[in-house]
């Protein structure tokens, strides 16, 4: 059961017929009886929780080692973090975990490229940059906002097919955003996924990072 959502409504619904049960049989049920009730709804969730958890980690790191034996060379993984190497650059990617952290992380350096650009989906939390262009003019639909300190070098890139299909997988939603930001060689993508895709979107954003990272490194670098 790969599908983080399946799992977390498992567990959700385990806790709540464990919760009921024990409330069942606090009002209902004398001691000691009711006391072994409570202890074994307990237990249940207790062992169903730790079953589920392990359950996501295995998810987690299958779709770890899939998607990099495409990409490049294991050099870490956890439960809420993953590294692996291409072409020489490490590449830092964070998964999803927990309530407060909802979204994907991927970083790399390719250290000759001296540019800054950004592209997000128009939400709130969208980040303006006073050294950078609003560009109007670029093949993205309104719904992006990109910026560049050189204009004419993100279009150019942005004219790349492969490049603006990766950009494009990620259409502004109620449940997802996108951040692509690079600066002097640092490369930075945010994703948060709807919660379906938790985990199998790892191959997707270290897709569009790999995509990113070649057309970057095709630069030269400058004397």
């Amino acid at each position: 059961m790969n599908n983080i959502m399946a799992l977390r409504l498992v567990m959700t619904a385990v806790l709540m017929i464990a919760a009921i049960g024990g409330i069942l049989a606090f009002a209902y049920l004398k001691f000691p009886e009711n006391a072994v009730v409570i202890f074994l709804a307990v237990a249940v969730s207790a062992g169903i929780f730790y079953f589920l958890q392990r359950q996501e980690k295995a998810a987690r790191f299958d779709a770890y080692y899939s998607a990099v034996r495409e990409f490049g060379t294991p050099l870490s993984f956890n439960n809420q973090e993953a590294a692996f190497e291409r072409h020489g650059t490490r590449f830092d990617v964070g998964f999803p975990y927990g309530e407060n952290n909802a979204v994907f992380k991927v970083n790399f350096y390719v250290p000759h490229v001296e540019e800054k650009f950004s592209v997000q989906n128009r939400t709130l939390l969208v980040t303006r940059y006073d050294d950078c262009q609003e560009i109007t003019n670029s093949p993205l639909p309104p719904e992006y906002l990109v910026q560049s300190r050189s204009p004419e070098f993100l279009l150019n890139l942005l004219r790349n097919r492969e490049v603006l299909d990766e950009v494009l997988n990620y259409r502004a939603s109620f449940w997802g955003r996108i951040s692509i930001s690079f600066a002097d060689g640092s490369f930075e993508m945010v994703w948060a996924p709807p919660v379906s895709e938790q985990i199998d979107g790892f191959a997707q954003i270290c897709r569009s990072a790999v995509v990113f990272h070649d057309e970057l490194k095709k630069i030269p670098e400058k004397i």
